[in-house]
């Protein structure tokens, strides 16, 4: 599969099927780092590994969302 980075916009080769989920790689030019995920199909794809962990936040924030009690008087 190629792929262009999202930083400098260089093309790399990377073979899906050496690969694993949860495995990461680097663009050679600018060493920006991409994680391997699958998809709802189990697709594997590469993405950017800050993209990954913004999702991650934002799930933790949806399961850790506090609803406060005020006290009325």
């Amino acid at each position: 599969m190629k792929k262009t980075c999202v930083d400098c916009k260089a093309r790399f080769e990377a073979v899906l099927e050496d690969l694993d989920e949860g495995d990461s790689l680097n663009c050679p030019e600018c060493n920006l780092e991409y994680t391997v995920v699958a998809n709802k199909k189990g697709q594997l794809k590469i993405i950017e590994t800050k993209q990954l962990e913004m999702e991650d936040d934002s799930e933790e924030e949806a399961e850790t969302e506090v609803t406060e009690d005020y006290d009325s008087e």
